[in-house]
């Protein structure tokens, strides 16, 4: 304010021209323009009164500009407008022309206007939270949108790689490396490394919201993927998933990738690379020196940082590294199996239906029902088999199987020969364990119907009858039929005297007398 008072002395006291003004006061000539025109539409009196001091003077000379306000001149409901903007398909033109088709004319501006003020609105709402750095307490991961290649030795084909970046949030310390893509394996893993890289353990991961790591996005609630959940609960360390197309939330993992993709990717887009080792070893000195690269604006370096401040406050290692283990859920078929890995694997057959969680090692599969462990097998890589414990089986199931022709012959033969006969002989007739069971169990089904003593008499008429059918004995004992045809083959049988009845032998003497005649 001591430059405006100098300045209106020379003009209206000493009636300085601007130039003069301006040499005189040191005061820019363009300046001294505005602070003439100012004072005369202030319309204040020369010179200024006693009352009049610096603050007074400097809100009559600027007075407060009144903030836009959409309220005031339009009845637009912005927010509206917002929300909409978020669905599929919508567009600011396509909303203006709905306001114009639903207000009165009078009221009607240009789409231009209509997106100042849109933006106005827009800008309002954009307020950033400061995020303070707190040491040991947050590590930023995401994955760079630019990647490298791998070419292939014998055929030359390239296979594009993925580039993991880890950022610390108190020293920006950088973690970075190649895998070969973005699924749960190759990100464990990753994370695995990146702590051994730190020496430690923060107690906050941020990832963004891929499958690996997320499996469904929420911006309260999002649930976490398993397997990660099951290394972030092995490490000591919660997930906290950024939101939704809110990159502010990681904001140093995009600086991170940012900066790997400058100082580290483009200064290998020449380099030619025939394995993912060899690519991470020409990643690991261009990190370092990266990390120890000083601040412009800062004191230290990311490594000086990290090593004085943020590595002490890291929770410490475990003793091993994480091995990995896949988690998911299935649910268990009518067969009661389940289909993991393109493999099927049995469960007990009560849990026929139910959804169960499963954990997937290199050498073992483990399924859990509410928390407990129900099944454990060893795993097993062959496409499209299965894989059955006798245990899990129904009693049935299980019978079936372990069916055997020699066994069911010993059955028969505590209760007859002829049984066996008739058992033996309908076996020769078939093939495979399936039909042999289906007719052992016939077999029993008619000794609980019939008893030892009768099934017996039935396979012998059967057997010297020729029938073996399960069906035709069946229907044999069901009628007595065995009984009824041997009693009246019995009574046909017996010899009958009678003086009418000449019988055979009279026959036979007769056609030798005609044959003693003729010769």
């Amino acid at each position: 304010m001591r430059k405006i008072r100098d300045v209106l002395v020379c003009i209206f006291t000493k009636e300085l021209s601007n130039r003069e003004t301006s040499r005189y006061t040191g005061v820019n000539r363009e300046t001294v323009s505005d602070f003439r025109h100012r004072f005369v539409n202030a319309q204040l009196p020369w010179p200024l009164p006693d009352e009049i001091d610096d603050d007074l003077l400097e809100e009559k000379l600027y007075p407060p500009v009144k903030a836009f306000n959409h309220t005031i001149t339009s009845d637009i409901d912005f927010a509206a407008v917002h929300l909409a903007l978020g669905q599929k398909g919508a567009s600011l033109a396509i909303l203006h022309q709905e306001w114009i088709d639903a207000s009165p004319p009078e009221e009607h501006f240009g789409y231009s206007q209509y997106c100042r003020r849109y933006n106005a609105f827009r800008k309002s709402l954009q307020i950033s939270m400061r995020q303070t750095a707190v040491y040991g307490e947050v590590v930023y991961v995401d994955y760079s949108g630019a990647t490298l290649s791998v070419t292939d030795s014998q055929t030359g084909e390239l296979k594009k790689v993925q580039i993991f970046v880890g950022v610390l949030g108190g020293s920006n310390y950088t973690f970075c490396e190649a895998t070969w893509s973005q699924k749960s394996r190759d990100w464990i893993a990753s994370h695995a490394r990146m702590f051994e890289f730190f020496g430690g353990v923060p107690r906050i991961v941020v990832p963004d919201n891929l499958k690996s790591a997320v499996t469904k996005a929420d911006r309260v609630a999002p649930v976490i993927n398993e397997s990660y959940n099951v290394m972030c609960r092995y490490y000591g360390i919660h997930p906290f998933p950024a939101r939704p197309r809110e990159p502010r939330d990681k904001s140093k993992a995009e600086a991170g990738v940012l900066l790997a993709q400058r100082w580290i990717l483009f200064s290998l887009r020449n380099r030619k690379f025939f394995s993912l080792d060899e690519m991470n070893q020409a990643i690991s000195p261009l990190l370092e020196k990266l990390n120890r690269k000083t601040f412009q604006k800062l004191p230290g370096s990311r490594f000086s940082r990290w090593l004085e401040l943020e590595q002490p406050a890291l929770s410490p290692l475990p003793a091993e590294r994480y091995a990995f283990s896949d988690w998911g859920k299935v649910r268990a078929a009518n067969d009661y199996h389940v289909c993991v890995e393109r493999h099927f694997y049995s469960v007990p057959y009560q849990l026929k239906g139910r959804e169960l969680e499963y954990c997937l090692s290199s050498h073992s599969l483990d399924l859990f029902s509410k928390g407990k462990c129900i099944a454990t097998h060893t795993r097993n890589f062959e496409p499209d088999g299965s894989t059955t414990l006798s245990q899990h089986q129904h009693p049935t199931h299980k019978a079936v199987l372990q069916w055997s022709e020699p066994e069911a012959l010993q059955w028969a033969t505590e209760i007859g020969p002829n049984t066996v006969l008739l058992l033996q002989a309908q076996l020769s007739k078939i093939k495979g364990y399936l039909f042999g069971y289906r007719i052992t169990q016939a077999m029993k089904v008619l000794l609980a119907n019939y008893g030892k003593s009768r099934l017996e008499e039935g396979c012998a008429y059967a057997f010297k009858n020729n029938i073996t059918g399960t069906p035709e004995l069946r229907n044999l004992l069901s009628k007595n039929l065995d009984r009824l045809l041997g009693q009246e083959h019995t009574e046909v049988s017996k010899e009958i005297v009678h003086s009418n009845i000449r019988g055979a032998d009279y026959y036979n003497e007769l056609l030798q007398t005609d044959k003693e005649t003729e010769s």
